[in-house]
């Protein structure tokens, strides 16, 4: 019998215990069982890392690694780290997978093994507010589109070994950061039709920050000009 391929999920946490317990449930809801949950508390203050705990001692499937406050990039750099899976996945303390997400990425990985990562289409949905938020209204609600996030990225470690991970140097953005160097880097990937993402919207959003984030996109699009014209 062929062994699965291990996935690594990486969570990384922070003061997440509204919605913490949500977001591990959907992951052990996944159809595809070979995986292992890392949950990086991120110097929480209130009772994520007791969450996780409960969890932990009812399966072997969820390690946890507890670092200072040190941001959300840190965090996954970290988890990434500890990780032993041959591809690793990323989902964040407020968000929840379709009980089908990691199968339905794996088995696109099995059809097209050159592909170096993958993305599928997330729906967003607002919970405690009754109007999406300033930073969000620009984007769709409720109906699918392309997550081009972390929650929905399958990738090979290989890529990851390539690429590097991600830099901290961005405490908001490093996953728009890590994708351009893999679009630079032309590195193969797929966006998957299939919705296997909810992604909450409410007042605790990290990207509520969209001053920093606006920087921090122009900082990384000018180091991706860069990279080009390095490269010429």
């Amino acid at each position: 019998m062929i062994k699965e391929p291990l996935i690594s999920v990486i969570m990384p946490v922070f003061d997440g215990e509204n919605f913490l317990a949500q977001a591990i449930r959907s992951v052990l809801a996944q159809t595809y069982k070979h995986f292992e949950l890392i949950v990086v508390n991120d110097g929480s203050n209130d009772s994520s890392k007791d969450i996780v705990q409960k969890f932990i001692s009812i399966t072997e499937k969820i390690r946890c690694i507890d670092q200072e406050n040190s941001g959300v990039s840190h965090a996954r750099n970290m988890g990434i780290l500890a990780s032993k899976g041959d591809l690793v996945a990323f989902l964040d303390q407020d968000d929840l997978w379709a009980d089908d997400t990691l199968e339905t990425q794996m088995a696109f990985h099995r059809q097209q093994p050159d592909i170096g990562y993958t993305l599928a289409h997330q729906v967003c949905f607002l919970d405690g507010i009754s109007e999406p938020p300033a930073w969000f209204r620009l984007q769709q609600l409720n109906a699918p589109h392309v997550g081009y996030l972390p929650g929905t990225l399958v990738v090979k470690r290989e890529i990851l070994d390539r690429i590097g991970l991600f830099d901290t140097q961005y405490p908001i953005s490093s996953d728009a950061d890590w994708f351009a160097r893999a679009r630079d880097a032309a590195v193969l990937m797929k966006i998957l039709p299939q919705t296997l993402l909810r992604r909450r919207i409410h007042s605790g959003n990290q990207s509520r920050h969209s001053k920093q984030i606006q920087g921090e996109l122009t900082q990384l699009l000018r180091a991706s000009i860069q990279r080009k014209r390095n490269a010429e």
